[in-house]
């Protein structure tokens, strides 16, 4: 999929990992949102928006869904759906205004080529996440599991989300970051985009990449915390920056 902005586009935000959780209080995201730049015109938010979501029906995160709307008001908001919130449905999409992106999109600012992704396919090492991953996003599986009944749904995504933290403490570093053989792969794939921004590995920072004569960016998006959370900005006169609060 391509993207292209307007060519008077000022300033744009991305996101990823916030991890809302519907028992916390989550005043970090709607800080985030009084304060987010005044000339920003766009917000993408490229996934784990939410800890978990378990379909449309549910109503565990009201306050935060009406935050979003009051936003879109402001700005456009995109999503492209994380490894937690890939059950975001049309409902939600709706109500919040937000526009739907599939993972890997190719996003035109001012003619410089992006490659937006969550970031877990990058992570090809990890072949039990992998595996899993092919089979929650298939409509056989999601077709079932929406089908249950919602205290089902939520009791086997809490399950899930207890029994993965589990499994990646036994995992080695290298095993759940990125691969980058995989990476240079989708890089090529895109005709050598020179601009590459994901989240899902927590790890926030800007990666330089060669190959052969061609450079390439990397911009990890960093996790957030109850205290602490990040974004990543272009602006037109400035380039891409990382900003803590």
């Amino acid at each position: 999929m391509n993207l292209l902005l307007n060519n008077e586009c000022k300033s744009v935000a991305f996101i990823s990992d916030l991890h809302l959780d519907h028992k916390k209080e989550n005043q970090l995201f709607f800080n985030f949102i009084k304060s987010i730049p005044k000339d920003a015109e766009y917000l993408f938010i490229l996934g784990d928006l939410f800890d978990y979501w378990v379909g449309d029906d549910n109503d565990m995160y009201l306050k935060e869904e009406q935050a979003l709307c009051e936003l879109s008001k402001q700005l456009h908001l995109f999503f492209l759906p994380g490894n937690r919130d890939f059950l975001i449905g049309k409902k939600f999409l709706k109500k919040t205004n937000i526009t739907f992106l599939e993972d890997e999109v190719i996003l035109s600012i001012n003619g410089e080529k992006i490659l937006l992704m969550h970031g877990d396919t990058l992570c090809s090492d990890d072949i039990d996440y992998q595996n899993f991953r092919k089979l929650v996003r298939s409509k056989n599986w999601q077709n079932k599991f929406l089908q249950k009944a919602l205290n089902e749904r939520l009791k086997i995504a809490n399950n899930l989300r207890v029994e993965s933290k589990k499994l990646n403490l036994n995992k080695a570093e290298n095993i759940i970051d990125i691969n980058l053989d995989t990476l240079i792969n989708t890089v090529k794939k895109y005709n050598f985009v020179p601009n590459v921004i994901h989240g899902h590995t927590h790890r926030k920072k800007i990666h330089e990449h060669v190959i052969g004569d061609f450079n390439f960016q990397r911009y990890v998006l960093g996790d957030w915390s109850d205290l602490s959370g990040n974004y990543l900005l272009w602006e037109k006169n400035n380039g891409f920056k990382f900003h803590d609060f």
